[in-house]
């Protein structure tokens, strides 16, 4: 499946709204501090709005339209970096650059981030067909 730009945002609205709460909620309370990451939460959403606008833009020059997983592993990585990069060096509106360590971030963006590629590249694609083959589309 090549999902369009609109199943992109579904689907990362979908997963972020499941595994992604239950996960930030996690570290939220481990934290003792639940605001923060739930802001953090919220700019990935964001950021990554913009970033799979730009990643389904350069998929256009790929004769099949789509990455390999090894790119996508890569898109990842550079999401997350970016996010951390303006929290601690230009500073977002609601998170002091100092309110959560790096490994926390890491930690908490990598188990989002894997566990939301895993479903995605499985569960997904195996229990919902139509999803799948509507490029990634929900509605």
């Amino acid at each position: 499946m090549t999902p369009t730009l609109l199943g992109r945002w579904e689907t990362r609205f979908f997963l972020l709204a499941t595994v992604g709460v239950i996960i930030t909620l996690i570290v939220g309370l481990v934290v003792k501090n639940v605001v923060t990451p739930f802001l953090l939460l919220g700019y990935v959403f964001l950021f990554g709005l913009a970033w799979d606008a730009l990643y389904q833009y350069i998929l256009t020059f790929r004769w099949d339209r789509d990455w390999p997983t090894s790119f996508q592993v890569l898109a990842g990585v550079v999401e997350g970096a970016l996010v951390w990069l303006l929290v601690h060096y230009v500073g977002l509106p609601g998170i002091p650059s100092t309110a959560m360590p790096f490994a926390v971030f890491i930690s908490m963006y990598a188990s989002i981030w894997l566990i939301t590629f895993i479903i995605a590249q499985g569960p997904l694609r195996t229990l919902l067909v139509r999803w799948r083959y509507q490029g990634g589309e929900w509605f």
